[in-house]
């Protein structure tokens, strides 16, 4: 809703901006220029809708970091050679997720004053998602990990293109920069294993979509018989120097029962 009469306005951006973590972004204002006289005690005033913190503030020809919040210390300025042309603009740089919310433009001169609202919102790029395999006796774990906000979608495809998002879990953490921690886990048993796999995340506010397709190589499929075999190994030793010693222990009783006496002869001998 505007303030005062038609010779004076101020406008915004009536779509959201959306400001990507880490980068700089503009929130646009621009209020009527009609004479030389309109820059004449000009004040901008730049702030928080929800908390009435003051993000810029402008008047007397310059910044006045002193009605500053600490929160937007050092990262905010105006396009001061576009104020001429009616320019309030304000350029906010390392945008984090806090900085989410609604602003508003406030302007003031001696022809009148006027204020508008817009709405900004916060988005990171997901990181290239690490890849992790495990191989485990009965099957193979496949996980991805990465990076980013908001949540993203995430789904899982066969090598039939058949979505088996359902067999996954997808989890999110939420770190102290404001981004979620992202980690998607598919588990295959060897009965049901295809001979690849696609992993697609989707980041709609950003329109950013990652697509990776893997699969087992020949070297993993044979270090995964290895690791079988040697699993089958160690427990087939585990067992023949069991039986070994039993046998042992059995000779010893047979020739030599007065060498062992006590509670020896009793939990071994008589078992």
């Amino acid at each position: 809703m505007h303030l005062v009469a038609a010779e004076f306005r101020v406008y915004t951006s009536e779509t959201p901006v959306t400001a990507i973590y880490g980068q700089y972004t503009v929130l646009r204002c621009s209020f009527t220029v009609q004479d030389k006289s309109s820059l004449d005690a000009l004040v901008i005033n730049w702030q928080r809708v929800e908390t009435e913190e003051v993000v810029f503030s402008y008047y007397y020809g310059k910044e006045q970091q002193s009605h500053q919040s600490s929160r937007y210390s050092g990262r905010t300025s105006l396009f001061l050679e576009e104020l001429k042309h009616g320019n309030a603009s304000m350029k906010l740089e390392g945008v984090r997720a806090e900085d989410a919310g609604q602003y508003k433009c406030f302007v003031s001169n001696v022809k009148g004053s006027d204020q508008d609202t817009l709405s900004l919102i916060f988005a990171a790029f997901y990181k290239e998602p690490d890849f992790f395999i495990q191989l485990t006796p009965s099957g193979t774990v496949f996980k991805f990990e990465s990076q980013g906000y908001p949540k993203a979608s995430v789904s899982w495809y066969n090598e039939e293109n058949k979505d088996i998002s359902p067999l996954s879990e997808t989890l999110y953490q939420q770190s102290g920069d404001g981004l979620y921690s992202l980690q998607s886990i598919l588990e295959v048993s060897d009965a049901n294993r295809s001979s690849n796999y696609t992993f697609k995340l989707r980041n709609d506010v950003l329109h950013q979509s990652v697509s990776q397709t893997f699969g087992l190589s020949k070297e993993l499929e044979a270090s995964k018989a290895n690791t079988r075999i040697r699993w089958l190994v160690a427990v087939s030793l585990l067992v023949i120097e069991f039986l070994i010693i039993l046998m042992l222990v059995t000779v010893v009783c047979n020739k030599h029962p007065r060498k062992i006496t006590g509670e020896f002869q009793n939990g071994l001998c008589n078992s």
